[in-house]
Protein backbone atom coordinates (compact mmCIF):
# COMPACT_ATOMS: atom_id res chain seq x y z
CA UNK A 1 0.00 0.00 0.00
CA UNK A 2 1.22 3.19 -0.56
CA UNK A 3 0.57 6.32 1.97
CA UNK A 4 -0.19 9.34 -0.65
CA UNK A 5 -3.25 10.88 0.39
CA UNK A 6 -4.50 13.38 -2.06
CA UNK A 7 -6.95 16.25 -0.38
CA UNK A 8 -9.91 16.20 -2.41
CA UNK A 9 -13.37 17.49 -2.00
CA UNK A 10 -16.77 15.24 -1.79
CA UNK A 11 -19.12 17.81 -2.90
CA UNK A 12 -20.76 20.53 -1.72
CA UNK A 13 -22.50 19.53 2.03
CA UNK A 14 -24.56 21.56 4.70
CA UNK A 15 -21.73 23.11 5.61
CA UNK A 16 -19.63 23.71 2.62
CA UNK A 17 -16.84 21.76 0.84
CA UNK A 18 -16.53 18.20 2.41
CA UNK A 19 -12.59 18.21 2.12
CA UNK A 20 -11.17 14.37 2.59
CA UNK A 21 -7.85 12.65 2.42
CA UNK A 22 -8.07 10.13 -0.02
CA UNK A 23 -6.07 7.34 -1.76
CA UNK A 24 -6.74 4.42 -3.57
CA UNK A 25 -5.16 1.08 -4.75
CA UNK A 26 -5.80 -1.46 -7.07
CA UNK A 27 -6.74 -4.94 -5.34
CA UNK A 28 -7.30 -8.83 -6.25
CA UNK A 29 -10.12 -9.99 -4.62
CA UNK A 30 -9.79 -14.04 -3.82
CA UNK A 31 -12.66 -15.91 -6.64
CA UNK A 32 -14.05 -12.50 -7.76
CA UNK A 33 -12.36 -11.37 -11.33
CA UNK A 34 -13.05 -8.16 -12.52
CA UNK A 35 -15.31 -8.00 -15.56
CA UNK A 36 -13.01 -7.45 -18.87
CA UNK A 37 -11.65 -3.34 -18.81
CA UNK A 38 -12.79 -3.00 -15.32
CA UNK A 39 -10.71 -3.29 -12.22
CA UNK A 40 -11.64 -3.41 -7.90
CA UNK A 41 -9.94 -0.62 -6.58
CA UNK A 42 -9.90 -0.03 -2.28
CA UNK A 43 -10.44 3.79 -2.45
CA UNK A 44 -10.06 5.50 1.26
CA UNK A 45 -11.27 8.45 2.98
CA UNK A 46 -9.96 10.38 5.76
CA UNK A 47 -10.40 13.25 7.56
CA UNK A 48 -8.54 16.06 7.00
CA UNK A 49 -8.07 16.55 10.95
CA UNK A 50 -7.70 13.83 13.57
CA UNK A 51 -10.80 13.61 16.09
CA UNK A 52 -12.01 12.23 19.27
CA UNK A 53 -13.13 8.58 18.48
CA UNK A 54 -15.35 6.80 20.43
CA UNK A 55 -13.23 4.61 22.18
CA UNK A 56 -11.81 7.65 23.54
CA UNK A 57 -8.83 7.47 21.35
CA UNK A 58 -7.60 10.84 19.09
CA UNK A 59 -7.06 9.43 15.80
CA UNK A 60 -8.32 10.15 11.63
CA UNK A 61 -11.41 8.64 10.94
CA UNK A 62 -11.68 6.66 8.02
CA UNK A 63 -13.64 5.01 5.19
CA UNK A 64 -13.65 2.68 2.80
CA UNK A 65 -14.90 1.77 -0.62
CA UNK A 66 -14.67 -1.11 -2.80
CA UNK A 67 -15.26 -0.07 -6.38
CA UNK A 68 -15.37 -1.89 -9.04
CA UNK A 69 -14.79 0.57 -11.96
CA UNK A 70 -13.98 0.79 -15.94
CA UNK A 71 -9.63 0.61 -15.78
CA UNK A 72 -10.18 4.07 -17.22
CA UNK A 73 -12.12 6.32 -14.98
CA UNK A 74 -10.22 8.31 -13.53
CA UNK A 75 -10.66 8.20 -9.30
CA UNK A 76 -12.13 11.38 -9.27
CA UNK A 77 -15.37 9.49 -10.47
CA UNK A 78 -15.03 6.94 -7.75
CA UNK A 79 -14.86 9.99 -4.92
CA UNK A 80 -18.00 11.46 -6.38
CA UNK A 81 -20.35 8.54 -6.61
CA UNK A 82 -18.95 7.82 -3.06
CA UNK A 83 -19.87 11.20 -2.12
CA UNK A 84 -23.82 10.03 -3.85
CA UNK A 85 -24.15 8.01 -0.42
CA UNK A 86 -24.41 11.45 1.65
CA UNK A 87 -27.20 12.17 -0.57
CA UNK A 88 -28.80 9.03 -0.25
CA UNK A 89 -28.78 9.34 3.50
CA UNK A 90 -30.20 12.79 2.90
CA UNK A 91 -33.50 11.47 1.19
CA UNK A 92 -34.36 8.69 3.31
CA UNK A 93 -34.43 11.48 6.18
CA UNK A 94 -36.37 13.48 4.09
CA UNK A 95 -38.75 10.21 3.48
CA UNK A 96 -38.87 9.51 6.80
CA UNK A 97 -40.08 13.30 8.10
CA UNK A 98 -42.42 14.11 4.88
CA UNK A 99 -43.79 11.05 3.84
CA UNK A 100 -44.04 8.73 6.84
CA UNK A 101 -40.99 6.12 5.82
CA UNK A 102 -40.12 4.77 9.29
CA UNK A 103 -43.99 4.88 10.10
CA UNK A 104 -44.63 1.35 9.72
CA UNK A 105 -43.92 -1.90 11.53
CA UNK A 106 -42.74 -4.51 9.76
CA UNK A 107 -44.91 -7.99 9.69
CA UNK A 108 -44.65 -9.03 6.09
CA UNK A 109 -42.42 -8.50 3.31
CA UNK A 110 -45.30 -7.32 0.88
CA UNK A 111 -46.92 -4.83 3.17
CA UNK A 112 -42.99 -3.19 4.14
CA UNK A 113 -42.13 -3.11 0.56
CA UNK A 114 -45.75 -1.17 -0.80
CA UNK A 115 -45.00 1.29 2.02
CA UNK A 116 -41.68 1.72 1.27
CA UNK A 117 -42.76 1.78 -2.29
CA UNK A 118 -45.62 4.29 -1.77
CA UNK A 119 -43.53 6.47 0.63
CA UNK A 120 -40.59 6.82 -1.87
CA UNK A 121 -43.32 7.56 -4.82
CA UNK A 122 -44.82 9.96 -2.46
CA UNK A 123 -41.20 11.97 -2.34
CA UNK A 124 -40.57 11.71 -6.03
CA UNK A 125 -43.88 13.05 -6.61
CA UNK A 126 -43.22 16.15 -4.20
CA UNK A 127 -40.24 16.87 -5.20
CA UNK A 128 -41.14 17.24 -8.97
CA UNK A 129 -44.15 19.46 -7.54
CA UNK A 130 -41.88 21.75 -5.97
CA UNK A 131 -39.38 21.91 -8.64
CA UNK A 132 -42.51 23.03 -10.74
CA UNK A 133 -43.89 25.08 -8.68
CA UNK A 134 -41.04 26.83 -6.61
CA UNK A 135 -41.55 29.22 -3.35
CA UNK A 136 -42.81 32.75 -4.21
CA UNK A 137 -39.78 35.02 -3.24
CA UNK A 138 -40.78 36.94 0.00
CA UNK A 139 -42.30 40.18 -0.20
CA UNK A 140 -40.14 43.09 0.53
CA UNK A 141 -41.10 44.22 4.67
CA UNK A 142 -43.54 46.74 5.03
CA UNK A 143 -45.43 45.78 1.73
CA UNK A 144 -47.07 42.30 2.57
CA UNK A 145 -50.63 41.68 1.23
CA UNK A 146 -53.15 41.25 4.18
CA UNK A 147 -54.68 37.99 3.79
CA UNK A 148 -58.36 37.48 2.33
CA UNK A 149 -60.73 35.72 4.90
CA UNK A 150 -62.37 34.29 2.02
CA UNK A 151 -59.42 32.25 1.02
CA UNK A 152 -58.54 30.91 4.12
CA UNK A 153 -58.67 26.69 3.53
CA UNK A 154 -58.78 26.90 -0.03
CA UNK A 155 -55.71 25.59 -1.87
CA UNK A 156 -53.27 27.44 -4.00
CA UNK A 157 -53.79 27.05 -7.79
CA UNK A 158 -51.29 24.56 -9.00
CA UNK A 159 -51.12 23.14 -5.24
CA UNK A 160 -51.99 19.60 -4.92
CA UNK A 161 -52.88 18.01 -1.27
CA UNK A 162 -51.36 14.51 -0.36
CA UNK A 163 -51.26 12.69 2.19
CA UNK A 164 -49.68 8.87 3.05
CA UNK A 165 -53.05 6.75 3.59
CA UNK A 166 -54.88 7.09 0.72
CA UNK A 167 -51.37 6.45 -1.47
CA UNK A 168 -50.82 3.42 0.54
CA UNK A 169 -54.68 2.26 -0.03
CA UNK A 170 -54.02 2.50 -4.19
CA UNK A 171 -50.84 0.12 -3.88
CA UNK A 172 -52.81 -2.50 -1.01
CA UNK A 173 -54.69 -4.67 -3.88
Amino acid sequence: MHEQWERRSQGEGSKGQRAYDWTWFEVTLPGQIPADGFVHQLLIRRSTEKKQLADGRVDFEYAYFLVHAPAADPVTEAIVRAGVRWKIEENNELAKQITGLGQYQVRRWTSCHRHVTCAMLALAFLTVQRARHPEPEPDPPGQRASPDPADEGKAQEGSVKISVKPITGLLAS
